[in-house]
């Protein structure tokens, strides 16, 4: 998993050619068994796969990516609880998602915001929602004109740097870049996010690891649930994968713990 965080990249243009049959099959796999996981707070999430029968991007139009996705195959998306907890959990469910078929060579892209919901309306029940779909293709190697465009507009390849992210014991002491820890940090660091914006701030005290959420005043408001929630999900799904590559023994737990300022309390990884 390390090799696909760090792999990672979002795709927006595709080679305008159907899924083969054997990795469509391996797509459809991999939503199955994401369907069977739960969440670090334990919701479970629905996924569906939509292929564009070769029509591409009039079926884009349909759906409303046209103009931020070229040349689609298919797209994938979820349906969970609309909860703040349930979009935790599906960020982080989906992520996985995103992290597999990135281990297959293939192209993806979050949308959260850049879709119609009302055309995937059916697939919903009372009190869930569509947190986010994705493109699933061919990655068409050299990056169109849009996409560089929307790169430069979201910053997509800026990180922020470790002291304004991560810290030791408190928020007043920022992480040196030679903490033992450093190297599952950094995961987190090349995490998509929303915008990216990087909302996620880690704590470090001894062997617990406390995440929390710092979030845009006003960001998203029009979106029926809280967006960056989702960048959380994708924030424990990295540090996560780090641990478990490193056979690290750890427990992920909400301690419940009380909000910093403008830092919301998430959860917490406790390491053996």
């Amino acid at each position: 998993m390390i090799e696909s965080i760090k792999l990672r990249k979002s795709v927006r243009t595709y080679l305008k050619k159907p899924l083969s049959k054997a990795l469509e099959d391996t797509v459809k796999k991999i939503l199955i068994e994401a369907e069977n996981k739960k969440g670090p707070f334990g919701n479970q999430a629905r996924f569906f796969y939509y292929s564009t029968n070769k029509e591409f991007d009039d079926e884009a139009k349909k759906i409303g990516t046209y103009g931020f996705v070229k040349n689609a195959p298919s797209f994938f998306g979820g349906v969970i609880k609309n909860t703040f907890s349930g979009i935790i959990d599906f960020g982080y469910l989906f992520e996985h998602i995103i992290l597999e078929l990135t281990k297959h060579e293939l192209g993806t892209v979050w949308l959260g915001g850049t879709f119609s919901r009302a055309a995937f309306a059916h697939k919903v029940n009372e009190n869930e929602v569509i947190p986010a779909i994705s493109p699933v293709g061919y990655p068409l190697e050299k990056l169109s004109l849009m996409e560089k465009a929307i790169r430069m507009t979201i910053k997509a390849d800026r990180r922020k740097p470790i002291e304004e992210l991560f810290f030791v014991n408190d928020f007043n002491h920022p992480i040196d870049e030679n903490h033992p820890y450093i190297k599952y940090l950094e995961l987190v660091q090349l995490g998509p996010s929303a915008s990216n914006k990087q909302p996620w701030r880690m704590v470090v005290e001894d062997k617990k690891i406390h995440l929390y959420l710092q979030r845009t005043p006003k960001y998203a408001e029009s979106i029926p649930f809280v967006m960056q929630a989702l960048d959380m999900g994708i924030a424990i799904c990295h540090f996560e994968a780090g641990l478990i590559e490193n056979h690290m023994k750890y427990m992920v737990t909400n301690l419940f713990m009380s909000n910093i300022d403008d830092k919301e309390y998430i959860i917490s990884f406790i390491l053996e």
